[in-house]
């Protein structure tokens, strides 16, 4: 059996101007407590890990 390679699930960010059309699924979250909470909550739900970028917006990534 092979491993699968990691597959970015949803990118969330706090700027409009980073949300482009297309796949991975894109939130506009610009609460930061309302977007850490989405990060755990869709993290847990989706057995993901989560990248923060050096722009700050953030990967959820499957495992």
């Amino acid at each position: 059996m092979g491993q699968s390679s990691p597959e970015i699930l949803v990118y969330i960010t706090d700027n409009k101007e980073r949300i482009i059309s297309g796949d991975p699924l894109t939130l506009y979250i610009p609460d930061s407590e309302e977007r850490e909470i989405c990060l755990t909550d869709l993290g847990k739900a989706l057995r993901a890990d989560v990248v923060q970028l050096k722009n700050g917006d953030h990967l959820l990534i499957s495992r």
